[in-house]
């Protein structure tokens, strides 16, 4: 069976194909046109079924997860199918004519495209139990679903107050002046870190009507007025306070709403499984695993960029039941090859040179940074090594030199860290591990300093020689030379860009700014005139 999949409305666009139950290729919109969470779905699909592995004319079934362009797939019954979608159904069968004849389609329901990836990389365990939470979905913020004897069944809609959700990450960056998007539930969650919860503030919070949630001029008001209080000023320690009241509030809403259907499972083992954007809550879900003292699956495109992955699985498992094979993270496009990326070096007036883990590993130990670009892209918005900055944590100022003048963060955005997962257990012994940089961890004063946040944790990657054997050697012969187990790992985009896609995206991003080392596929070039590390 050929499925070809789609998220095709709204940010994070991309496109998915299946074969026989086998993902063949992936691709996010964003990566081919740099443009964060772009929303171009042609592109996307021209990308993907221009593959010549990819059989166009042979599809049997095209899926895509709500809303949906109609431009672009032409469903004849549109209306229709919205409506039940609206009203709660899972999912709508029809046909569409977007490959230019009339083919079978399923739209699936955005949060049921949501669950069907977060249970995929769960495993599809018995009774696994998932919660969807984001800034908004097709009919909710927040659902949550048991997988049950085969099937996804839906048993909640908004579990979560307002604050539990991803409205509340949006509201205050907004209020913040952070702005609206994707991005900004994320810049707004690093600022709890130098706060304190206030028992003030949380009282004030608590007391907001739910409402907010579906009325907007209602929230409007709402927000106006929490403007004017002097608990939550413009100083930066007030709105540092008021986001650690929330993180806090958010991460025991979410503990609540799944202890209560663990409770009445009757079961103490339960599976659990996250979804939607506020899966990328590093400290909840830290806080979950503890807690509920189980592992909890998380897919590294959790957000929207999930989609044609969450709405072709669902409707292969559970609409034609054919299972899909499992699949990682390295999941958007190809490796380019190394004919295409030497031309790439030498159009940039760089030197190509056969890469040598060892020269990396110098310009690491010597305080340099160094950018890779290797095999297909990360699914998702985490870089795990395959489009990575790279830096030495016990480096000062290395944190500053990365996230502030290379990326131009905000200061007060922390990084995360790569380690070997051998080293990670070793260091962290009893704590489940981290391949997709989705968990933060309690780290001792002295280990990794620059990738240590001010509360004394940092977001983890653990990564294994199965998962990216360069990476992992390269931690091994960096730990030889240093003694230190770990490196700091952030995404390989300048200011404004996404993640970059080929090796050409890396050196327009960087080759006229601070890396010291380009190492692209299985070749590597030296900044311009940077002096070579002495062998």
């Amino acid at each position: 069976m050929k499925v070809l999949s789609l998220h095709s409305l709204g940010h994070d666009s991309g496109v998915a194909y299946f074969e026989d139950g086998r993902l063949v290729h992936s691709m996010e919109t964003e990566r081919l046109t740099r443009w964060k969470h772009d929303h171009r779905i042609a592109l996307a699909l021209r990308y993907i079924l221009s593959r010549p592995d990819v059989d166009a004319d042979g599809i049997d079934l095209v899926a895509v997860s709500s809303p949906v362009r109609d431009s672009v797939l032409r469903i004849p019954d549109l209306d229709r199918a919205m409506a039940a979608v609206n009203s709660g159904a899972p999912h709508y069968r029809t046909t569409c004519d977007l490959l230019g004849r009339t083919v079978d389609c399923v739209i699936v329901t955005h949060e049921v495209s949501h669950a069907a990836l977060a249970l995929q990389y769960a495993g599809h365990p018995e009774g696994c139990l998932v919660l969807t939470n984001e800034g908004r979905g097709q009919i909710s913020h927040s659902s949550l679903f048991r997988y049950a004897e085969g099937r996804l069944e839906w048993i909640e809609t908004e579990p979560l107050p307002w604050y539990g959700t991803g409205f509340g990450w949006s509201a205050f960056g907004y209020l913040y002046g952070f702005g609206k998007g994707p991005s900004v539930a994320g810049k707004v969650m690093a600022l709890g870190g130098y706060g304190q919860p206030s028992a003030a503030i949380r009282e004030i919070l608590e007391g907001i009507d739910d409402r907010i949630l579906t009325d907007r001029a209602l929230a409007e008001r709402v927000g106006a007025e929490l403007m004017t209080r002097p608990e939550f000023g413009a100083d930066f320690q007030q709105r540092a306070d008021c986001i650690a009241s929330l993180q806090q509030m958010f991460t025991e809403s979410v503990y609540a709403g799944l202890a209560k259907h663990i409770d009445a499972a009757g079961r103490d083992d339960v599976p659990l499984a996250l979804g939607g954007g506020c899966a990328l809550n590093v400290v909840a879900n830290a806080h979950l695993r503890k807690r509920f003292n189980r592992d909890i699956a998380i897919p590294p495109a959790c957000g929207d960029a999930g989609h044609p992955l969450g709405a072709g699985v669902y409707a292969q498992r559970f609409l034609y039941d054919r299972p899909v094979e499992p699949f990682g993270v390295y999941l958007n496009g190809q490796a380019e090859t190394e004919e295409e990326i030497r031309g790439t070096i030498m159009a940039a007036a760089l030197d190509p040179l056969p890469y040598e883990p060892d020269a990396a590993v110098r310009v690491l130990a010597g305080g340099g940074v160094v950018a890779m670009v290797g095999g297909p892209s990360e699914s998702g918005p985490r870089a795990l090594g395959n489009r990575s900055l790279l830096g030495s944590p016990d480096v000062a100022g290395m944190r500053e030199r990365l996230s502030e003048r290379l990326k131009e963060r905000e200061w007060f955005r922390p990084l995360g860290a790569v380690m070997r997962t051998e080293d990670f257990r070793q260091r962290f012994p009893g704590e489940p591990p981290s391949p997709y940089m989705l968990f933060n961890y309690d780290v001792p004063e002295g280990l990794i300093p620059e990738a240590r946040h001010v509360d004394g944790t940092s977001r983890l990657q653990t990564v294994s020689h199965d998962q990216n054997p360069r990476l992992h050697h390269l931690l091994a012969e960096f730990e030889r030379a240093t003694g230190t187990p770990a490196l700091i790992n952030t995404s390989l985009n300048a200011r404004g860009r996404a993640i970059a896609h080929r090796a050409h995206d890396a050196l327009l991003d960087f080759r006229e700014r601070d890396v010291d080392l380009f190492v692209l596929g299985d070749l590597m070039a030296y900044n311009g005139g940077r002096a070579r590390p002495p062998r």
